[in-house]
């Protein structure tokens, strides 16, 4: 180690908890490399700097007492500007946005707050989380997009600025910035973390998601957001990392996932799925259902009729402030046939009938989580590779999985079915043990 921000967040606890680091360090170590590179990349919208240099403090007097606060006690965490922090101003990327400040965290925020993390502020995000692009930059090369729409959620834990982030994710917005950024970014099931107190775009489709250094710190944050568990409490310890489960099977999913990627992108698959089969997993091939196809259109219409049913209000006043992409999809939404939505439900029910045997008799599925390496920054990159998992609302995870050939990441994707995000973490931590990254 040479420097505290490098430490993932169980290495990050246990040196506190043997007094071997202190949460004020911790924090100096990433307020230090924000200062000297965040004029590049921009990760940030604005920080708690004040603020959280008191908590951590406090937060170490509190230790030297015995008394920890939580699981995440002193660890340094960015949260995504669409969600509310008390205090802070929620802008959603956009003057378009009324400036209001939050007078309570959001559901998800609050948790982590109670479980100890010290919430350093906002981290950038493409306006209302939709396409317009970010100005985020990539810190493995600041010619190239860090991806959206969390991009500052990307950067800023990619390069070392804090140790994990929230995110959301409505299309593709927490996994391809993982990818793009060679992080882990996970996204649970739909509804499985509470929404409450984040700036919607699609209701049906939005979940938050986390963006982390490994498996085992997605897994920690994904015990304590959990909508399903009590609020975490002052006496819980951390929790040991998921023990990395073989999968028997895996279900290599193919049609636009290989005819999309880039010769690299599916080389990589190729020898991802050699490797796994070496080490006795099942190849599963099997085509998908003939319902996936038209998955795009139908996703489109759900996600602009259901922006447009929350910008309306706000849309007639400031039309000229609202981004271009953010902008063109509204109008879209407001000009949509009711038809056209009511087509878009019956078949996103269609296809979760159809995945969800094919899902059945497998531990995951595998495809790459991008269609190529970080592209140029007018755009947040393709998102067709993560689009079907937020459409139909099933746990996806990306690991890191290789450079390309201009020293960018690969990412391999991961999926599975409903309510099976441990099964998920479990797998993804023993195949990210095989790619090595």
């Amino acid at each position: 180690m040479t420097e505290p921000r490098d430490l993932s967040l169980h290495a990050a606890a246990q040196a506190l908890r043997a007094k071997e680091l202190t949460a004020e360090a911790l924090l100096r170590s990433c307020l230090e490399r924000i200062a000297g590179r965040d004029e590049h990349v921009k990760a940030w919208v604005r920080l708690r700097s004040d603020e959280v240099l008191k908590e951590a403090r406090a937060l170490d007097a509190a230790a030297a007492e015995g008394h920890w606060q939580g699981p995440l006690h002193g660890l340094p965490l960015g949260i995504k500007d669409i969600f509310d922090i008390a205090g802070m101003e929620t802008q959603a990327g956009t003057e378009a946005w009324p400036v209001t400040t939050a007078r309570e965290d959001a559901v998800c925020v609050a948790r982590l707050r109670i479980a100890g993390a010290v919430l350093m502020g906002k981290t950038q995000t493409t306006a209302f989380a939709f396409g317009d692009p970010a100005p985020t930059r990539n810190p493995w090369n600041l010619a190239r997009t860090p991806g959206g729409s969390s991009a500052g959620s990307g950067a800023g834990v990619a390069d070392r600025m804090c140790l994990a982030a929230l995110g959301s994710q409505t299309v593709g917005s927490v996994l391809r910035p993982a990818c793009y950024n060679g992080i882990v970014g996970f996204k649970p099931g739909y509804d499985r973390i509470s929404l409450d107190g984040v700036i919607p775009l699609s209701w049906s489709q939005d979940h938050v998601g986390v963006l982390t250094r490994d498996v085992a710190d997605a897994a920690l944050l994904w015990s304590l957001l959990r909508s399903d568990r009590p609020l975490p409490q002052a006496t819980d310890a951390v929790p040991a990392p998921p023990t990395p489960v073989a999968p028997k099977s895996v279900w290599r999913v193919r049609g636009q996932f290989d005819e999309l990627a880039t010769p690299e992108v599916k080389a990589l698959l190729d020898r991802t799925c050699e490797q796994l089969a070496l080490a006795g997993v099942r190849i599963v091939e099997r085509p998908l259902p003939t319902v996936f196809a038209a998955h795009p259109q139908h996703a489109r219409a759900l996600l602009v009729a259901e922006a447009a049913a929350f910008h309306e209000s706000n849309f007639d006043g400031r039309v000229g402030q609202y981004p271009q992409i953010i902008r063109e999809g509204v109008q879209e939404g407001l000009a949509l046939r009711g038809v056209v939505l009511a087509r878009a439900l019956r078949h996103r029910s269609q296809l979760i009938a159809a995945l969800l045997p094919m899902f059945a008799n497998v531990d995951a599925a595998i495809m790459p989580t991008a269609d190529t390496s970080a592209p140029t920054p007018e755009t947040t990159g393709n998102r067709a590779f993560q689009c079907p998992w937020s459409y139909t609302g099933l746990p996806a995870i990306t690991l890191p999985g290789a450079l390309s050939s201009d020293g960018l990441p690969l990412g391999v994707q991961l999926v599975t079915g409903p309510q099976r995000e441990d099964e998920l973490l479990a797998t993804a931590r023993w195949v990210e043990g095989q790619l090595g990254w």
